[in-house]
Parts: C-alpha cells; sequence; structure tokens
C-alpha cells in the first residue's frame, strides 16, 4: 500500500460507506495500511480497522 505511505502518522478523515449507502466520517491517525486494510487511531485506548473496500474518500488535514 505505497500510496498511503505519505500518511502514516498523519492526522486524516476518511468517509466510509456502509450498508445502504450510508456514509460516515471518521477522523483519527494513520497507523498504517496493508494489503486490504487501514489503521486508524482515534484515541490514546481506541483503534479502528477498516477494509480499504469500505472507503470512498481519504483527506489529510495538512496538504502533503
Amino acid at each position: 500500500m505505497e500510496l498511503l505511505q505519505p500518511l502514516i502518522g498523519k492526522k486524516i478523515t476518511i468517509v466510509t460507506v456502509l450498508g445502504g449507502g450510508q456514509e460516515k466520517q471518521e477522523v483519527g491517525t494513520l497507523e498504517a495500511a496493508a494489503g486490504d486494510w487501514l489503521q486508524l487511531r482515534k484515541g490514546e485506548h481506541e483503534v479502528h480497522i477498516y477494509p480499504l473496500s469500505h472507503i470512498r474518500m481519504i483527506k489529510p488535514f495538512e496538504p502533503l
């Protein structure tokens, strides 16, 4: 997943698509991206893992 490597360690917003076409925004720090998965840290004790097939958009807070 070299395309996402410049975003590792940066604060991002992701837009995920849920069942029924509903969208949900999540904000956190991108910790890892490997294979078909993305790992987003939302807090000191909270980490979410998303399949790339459910992510519609990834937006960094700062320009690359």
